[in-house]
């Protein structure tokens, strides 16, 4: 089982890559709790909530999203 600790430094690594190469305003592809896709745009640079998870906002969702079920167009 991976300790709190090593799944925040985990997201702080993700929320890092990401933030260098995706700017807010860029185009998204998200992947809906249904399993579809939604085209939208980034709203926020990402960043690690608590509990470690690694979110981002984006146009038309509400609050933070996973940023594992967010890619970049």
């Amino acid at each position: 089982m991976m300790s709190e600790k090593l799944w925040t430094e985990e997201a702080k690594w993700a929320v890092g890559v990401w933030n260098r190469f995706v700017r807010v305003g860029d185009d998204v592809d998200v992947t809906l709790d249904d399993g579809s896709k939604r085209r939208t745009k980034t709203r926020s640079e990402a960043w690690v909530a608590a509990g470690g998870v690694a979110l981002v906002q984006v146009e038309g969702i509400a609050g933070g999203y996973r940023l594992s079920r967010v890619m970049r167009k």
